[in-house]
């Protein structure tokens, strides 16, 4: 699952998690999600290229290992640069 920067800083702020060792626990569920740097694809410049990526997300080491290169808010692949949403992607963790 995608865990959007933003929606964890609110958690966080909100005392509904806990974060440690790139662990968030859910205190309500009782559930934890080891967390990954990622990010979700928004948008692309120019319009067009690469548009497939649009609302995907992938892992940083992902975008590395296919040549790509995160700046900030945007993501360069070659000619194209996209705007995406920093965040997590968080799978189950084995407590």
């Amino acid at each position: 699952m995608f865990i959007a920067q933003s929606t964890l800083e609110t958690w966080r702020d909100s005392g509904h998690v806990e974060v440690a060792d790139q662990v968030v626990t859910l205190k309500n569920h009782g559930r934890a999600y080891h967390l990954q740097p990622a990010v979700r694809f928004l948008s692309v410049v120019p319009e067009g290229r690469g548009a497939e990526l649009i609302g995907k997300v992938l892992t940083d080491n992902r975008i590395q290992e296919l040549g790509g290169e995160i700046m900030g808010d945007s993501v360069l692949f070659g000619a194209s640069a996209f705007e995406v949403e920093a965040g997590y992607v968080g799978t189950l963790h084995d407590a």
